[in-house]
């Protein structure tokens, strides 16, 4: 038979340890081999722990020893003692309720198992709302965690105390406070998780999934070329050194399509695809100044005149018949955007002025054309030209053999520092 203490009997443990503090429960009929169960008066739930001692105070408590370790903290909590003495040791004892508990998850799970139509379920109903329902996951002597059912209250800063219930896995870090590692607002079906955060080494590679994290600092000067084939991840970075990361148009896309000098405390975010590829969603300066930080550059071809049918080469104040004659070099890694020209009247009906970005002695893509009586002035906004330092830059001027006669062109185009 199991005994049932009164409906007001507790039992209190510290996770590991052995001795058991009884209250409101008369222990003087309680011998050692007994068993104990903590956490439910209605039912035996989890392992029967062996009472190895008892020492009775009074009729109203005391305490009993166990013949084991036991792993799990409770404070107050209900129980049931089985009076039917096990004279076995701890160790077969353990291994008879393993068997049994073995035997029932076969049953249940097992390819003859016809449940609900053929749902296998575990189902931990709770008779109030303020009940705990959990598997736990224990091993002695080693950190463990459980999967609860439980009410949860919580007041938000300036708001008011709110309660709903919540399925939580936590991790029990100290063996007996537990911490939720991932909680599951059961009334609006959304998730609050804990991220933990590691450091990595700055190198060639630095594998963002190398380490169970979603925060990760990297330490260090080397170049990073990759960040791994992690498949579906979604990293937080901070840095602690001037890295260079480098842009790669498939495997590791950075927000200027350029590379990137980090700083210490700068900060980004990055996600992998399901090939492994990455790519930098946002980034953000320490400093707080942006990424990219464009100017403008303007100028005037000055009083020389490009004639009709012609093409010529300019920069500020400079025309030449030839690009080597006005050329003028990037001097930083640079991407040129937004070229605007005006000119002092429109080129005349069917005729056009067409300006084209050179680099070296190469057309651009950055190109604009003023054509016809209706306007003088046209913009490239759509295209844009990475120049690296040594490259050199002029505007080509194609004047068709009718226009007017052209002079003093004005000239704009957005500069964009790339290292």
């Amino acid at each position: 038979m199991a005994l049932y203490g009164p409906s007001t009997a507790t039992a209190s443990v510290t996770a590991n340890t052995n001795l058991v503090t009884i209250a409101g429960m008369d222990l003087t009929i309680i011998t050692p081999g007994m068993t104990i169960n903590f956490g439910a008066r209605d039912r035996k739930t989890g392992d029967a722990w062996i009472i190895g001692a008892v020492t009775p105070n009074s009729t109203n408590g005391g305490t009993l020893t166990t013949a084991g370790s036991i792993p799990t903290g409770y404070a107050n909590a209900p129980f049931v003692i089985d009076t039917t003495g096990y004279l076995g040791t701890d160790a077969s004892y353990a291994a008879a309720t393993s068997l049994s508990l073995l035997q029932t998850l076969a049953t249940l799970f097992g390819p003859a198992t016809n449940l609900y139509s053929g749902a296998r379920q575990i189902v931990l109903d709770k008779l109030a709302s303020t009940a705990l329902g959990r598997i736990a996951f224990a091993i002695a002597g080693r950190n463990w965690g459980d999967l609860a059912h439980r009410e949860y209250s919580y007041t938000p800063t300036g708001g008011s105390l709110t309660t709903t219930q919540t399925l939580a896995l936590r991790a029990f870090p100290d063996g007996s406070t537990p911490i939720d590692a991932l909680l599951v607002d059961l009334s609006s079906g959304t998730v609050d998780f804990r991220q933990n955060e590691i450091t990595i080494a700055s190198a060639a590679t630095v594998d963002l999934s190398s380490a169970p994290a979603g925060r990760v600092t990297i330490s260090g000067a080397a170049g990073i070329l990759s960040f791994g084939a992690g498949k579906n991840l979604t990293r937080l970075l901070r840095f602690t050194g001037a890295a260079t990361l480098t842009h790669n148009a498939t495997s590791l896309v950075l927000l200027t399509a350029a590379n990137i000098v980090t700083a210490p405390g700068d900060t980004a975010l990055a996600t992998s695809d399901a090939a492994g590829n990455w790519t930098v969603r946002d980034y953000q300066r320490a400093n707080g100044r942006p990424l990219i930080a464009p100017t403008m550059i303007s100028g005037n071809s000055g009083p020389t005149d490009l004639p009709a049918g012609t093409t010529r080469y300019f920069t500020h104040a400079l025309v030449g018949f030839s690009q080597s004659q006005v050329y003028t070099p990037a001097g930083r890694r640079i991407r040129f955007s937004n070229l605007r020209v005006v000119g002092p009247q429109a080129p005349g009906s069917g005729q056009s002025w067409k300006f084209t970005l050179q680099k070296l002695f190469s057309d651009t893509a950055l190109t604009c054309t003023i054509s016809g009586t209706g306007s003088n002035q046209a913009t490239d906004a759509t295209n844009s030209v990475i120049f690296e330092p040594n490259d050199r830059w002029s505007l080509r001027a194609d004047m068709s053999a009718g226009a007017a006669s052209l002079s003093s062109v004005l000239f704009s185009m957005d500069v964009e520092v790339l290292s």
